[in-house]
């Protein structure tokens, strides 16, 4: 039989799909048939992120692509902050989500110092990229069915990165916190089995995100770092981290993967 293209007619979530990785998936799973919903912390980011996707795609269908902000920093209302939004997206279960992918991360300019850092700092780390997929998988662990399809074809897949493995100096701080995705998403693949969960793992990829960093390198850092980053003497783009993202969605025998796409810097 012909090969089928198993985005089509999919409803695909991401988390932090207003900037960099995300707005790459989101772009991607729109690319292959998928009704996409995004989520940022600004809804008027979310809008503008909304309507250029649309500009890029001008015959899709009313409601293909929609978004709706949500603040994940805000722990404390995290929970019900959580269930309204997935109440909203999914007309309180009557369309059900196949695939979410989380690559929302709050902005920093430099990871804390080892020497210097404090319990707080760190803390606040985890609370968008531990504390919120944590949060998504009570939510999905607690209404099986509801929110998103049941079944070996749906997926959440999370993002950690190559630092957890070769930490860079002075990166102590965020190898502690890829770990704990790392080991955070295994657990979910045993805990929300049949529904598959992976975790993608980056390099140095072009992103808002790496803007700060590679501001604070000074003059030629940014050339410096693609040579020290990998084996392609470039950054990755978040076009290349969608096609991982995709593949996970798309593999229904992937589960419990690390998925790495990082120009190879374990060689480096």
């Amino acid at each position: 039989m012909a090969h089928a293209n198993r985005l089509a007619n999919k409803r695909v979530v991401v988390f932090g799909g207003t900037s960099g990785i995300g707005f790459g998936v989101a772009n991607m799973a729109l690319s292959n048939g998928a009704t996409v919903i995004i989520s940022g912390s600004r809804q008027p980011k979310v809008d503008d992120k909304v309507a250029l996707m649309r500009t890029y795609y001008p015959s899709l269908a009313p409601g293909t692509v929609s978004g709706h902000a949500l603040d994940l920093f805000d722990t404390a209302n995290l929970d019900t902050g959580l269930k309204a939004f997935f109440d909203k997206v999914t007309h309180g279960g009557q369309e059900k989500i196949n695939h979410i992918a989380f690559t929302a991360g709050d902005a920093f300019t430099q990871i804390p110092n080892i020497r210097t850092t404090n319990a707080g700092e760190v803390i606040d780390g985890f609370r968008v990229r531990y504390l919120a997929p944590l949060a998504i998988a009570k939510l999905l662990a607690l209404h099986p069915d509801m929110y998103v399809a049941n079944e070996y074809q749906s997926s959440f897949t999370l993002t950690g990165g190559t630092n957890t493995h070769k930490p860079m100096p002075g990166w102590s701080v965020g190898a502690g916190w890829g770990g704990a995705i790392e080991a955070l998403a295994r657990g979910l693949a045993v805990d929300l089995r049949p529904v598959r969960v992976n975790m993608v793992e980056p390099g140095a990829v072009q992103t808002e995100l790496l803007q700060g960093y590679v501001e604070k390198l000074g003059p030629g850092g940014l050339e410096q770092l693609k040579k020290e980053a990998g084996l392609t003497g470039e950054l990755g783009q978040p076009g290349d981290l969608a096609e991982t993202f995709g593949w996970l969605m798309r593999d229904w025998f992937a589960d419990g993967t690390i998925a790495s796409s990082t120009g190879g810097r374990y060689l480096a």
